[in-house]
């Protein structure tokens, strides 16, 4: 059972969502609900690779995830909101709801090293990015923030490579009106001086 089954399964968790959903401005699950359209979109929003093109996966996904879910399960309002957040993870160009602002970010932070360990490619890119330990990121009323956490010898220029790791946030950030504050490792660093 993996990690998200496990925390459905948690009765004390389903107890704190039970008294949440009872809080008058959260109500019919609603959170649930963009919870469970999220982790689908976390699912389906790579499938595009199937067809063997990269460059082009996010359009090819936003084309084919509708074949995996029940119609009957979802609104169109929600096949709709699935549809623009599976087509816009790859650039963040027009977010549209929460579950395609959570999904970009989710997509281009995930840069540690659960991911990158099990690339075909380990170049000096990739086991410099096995150095990130953790990647957090906080919003709040003023900023949003990205926090690496890695090992003392990372190379911060390896970031020029993956500038996505920088440049979605900033949009995420605009979208938001946040000021955007990039760290690592507790130290602010210029995000402009590692886009190519």
């Amino acid at each position: 059972m993996n990690l998200y089954d496990k925390l459905l399964n948690n009765e004390q968790y389903i107890q704190t969502v039970k008294k949440i959903e009872q809080i008058k401005f959260i109500t019919n699950g609603k959170w649930e609900r963009i919870i469970e359209l999220g982790m689908t979109c976390a699912l389906l929003h790579d499938i595009g690779l199937s067809k063997g093109d990269k460059k082009d996966h996010a359009m090819e996904s936003s084309k084919m995830f509708s074949k995996y879910i029940d119609k009957s399960d979802i609104s169109f309002k929600e096949m709709k909101t699935i549809r623009q957040a599976i087509l816009d993870h790859s650039k963040g160009n027009d977010i549209q709801s929460l579950i395609g602002l959570a999904l970009v970010l989710a997509d281009k932070l995930d840069v540690t090293y659960h991911r990158t360990i099990n690339s075909s490619i380990q170049d000096w890119v990739n086991k410099e990015f096995q150095k990130i330990k953790e990647v957090d990121i906080i919003i709040d009323d003023k900023n949003l923030i990205v926090k690496y956490l890695t090992e003392s010898n990372f190379d911060v220029s390896v970031l020029k490579n993956w500038n996505k790791a920088i440049t979605i946030p900033k949009k995420v950030a605009n979208y938001l009106n946040r000021n955007y504050i990039f760290l690592i490792n507790n130290k602010e660093i210029q995000y402009s001086s590692l886009i190519s």
